[in-house]
Parts: structure tokens; sequence; C-alpha cells
């Protein structure tokens, strides 16, 4: 989402590691392993470099448990980090049918939308959907907001989310501030507010810089 989209800062892997001396049977017979163990495995092979292995994994989970809902969420977010953005929509849209009330989800849909500059409308609907669902995640949700606004030469709205975002961050969250940051010293000096875009993109350097 954050690019890195916020999107990348507020999904974890989130996995038990246990088989790992397991590898993967498919196309060698039976496969005895579980979703879960193809999902540590493929979990392994992304830490490891190896997305495409990773993505396999992954896709063998979710074939062994269609209802498994982190197996859908890597995919998703793998699929939209390799740049296949159709395959993440359709992995993100299965997640938020089984699990409707996470704001976290249609937020990273919302980065999918993004990363192509379309359906910005329905990313504006979605992200104010996430801050319903999860308002406690409000800071992340606002960054995406503004930067709808941005895509869509809403300077001046996307100034007003993007100054509140940053109040609901410290700086132990560095990276994430300087994100907001920089979109806000763009948003700036779109609208020729050539000293409050210096002063925003200072604050996101020296941020990177503690």
């Amino acid at each position: 989402m954050r690019r890195l989209a916020c999107l990348l800062a507020i999904i974890p892997l989130s996995l038990i590691v246990v088989g790992c001396g397991h590898k993967s049977l498919k196309g060698r017979g039976v496969d005895s392993l579980s979703a879960q163990e193809h999902l540590t495995l493929g979990s392994i092979y992304e830490k490891k470099g190896k997305p495409d292995l990773a993505l396999r994994e992954y896709q063998t989970a979710l074939e062994k448990d269609p209802h498994f809902l982190q197996a859908m969420i890597r995919l998703g977010e793998l699929s939209y980090l390799q740049g296949q953005y159709t395959q993440a929509e359709r992995y993100y849209r299965k997640a938020i049918k089984r699990a409707p009330q996470d704001g976290d989800l249609y937020n990273n849909l919302c980065w999918v939308y993004l990363s192509q500059g379309r359906k910005l409308k329905k990313a504006e609907k979605l992200i104010v959907r996430a801050m319903e669902l999860t308002p406690e995640h409000r800071g992340y949700y606002l960054d995406t907001l503004g930067a709808i606004y941005i895509e869509e030469h809403r300077y001046r709205e996307a100034i007003a989310v993007l100054e509140e975002s940053v109040t609901l961050f410290d700086e132990s969250q560095g990276t994430l501030l300087s994100q907001v940051y920089r979109r806000l010293g763009l948003a700036y000096e779109r609208i020729g507010e050539q000293s409050k875009a210096e002063n925003a993109l200072k604050k996101a350097r020296d941020l990177l810089d503690q």
C-alpha cells in the first residue's frame, strides 16, 4: 500500500513456524503437508527472497483450504509487490469477503487501485469504510486518503487529512511519519506553498536521519 504504502507496514506475516524441515511434495505424489505448513513454507521462501516459490506454496495452501484467510492475504500482498495487480485485487477481494470487518484489508485494496491510478472513487469509499471498521489505524488510513486526493489533484483536501495523520504517529514510527511528511510536502508544493513544502520535506528527511 506503503510505495510502500502503509499497506506494507500494517500487515505482518503472523505465521507460526512449524514443519520447517519439510519440502513441498506437490508433483511428487501424495502431499502430506497441511495448509498451515504450506503457508509456513511459503513464508520461509519469501524471507529467503524466493517469491515464485512462496507464491506456489501460498496457492497450494489456499487450494487445500479455500477459506484460509492468511493464505489469501499473503497471496494478495506478494502479488501486489510483484506488480500483479489483477491477482492482488482478486485475493484481497476474497479476503474481504472472509473478514469483512478488517479495515486493513480495505486499505490494502486501496493501494492496489492507487498503484494503477484507477478506481480512485472506489478507493476513497473503501478507505472511509476502513476508518469506520478499524478506527485505531486512522493515521494509516488518512495517509492513504491523502495519497488518493493527491492522485486526484485535490491538494487542499490532501493537506487537511495528512496534517491530521501526522498527529497520530510519534517519532518512534519515523519511517511511516517521514512518508506522510513527504506526501504533505508534495501537496503543499502543488498549491504553491513553497515554504510549507520545504518544512514538511525537511521533517521527512530529519526523521530518517534519526
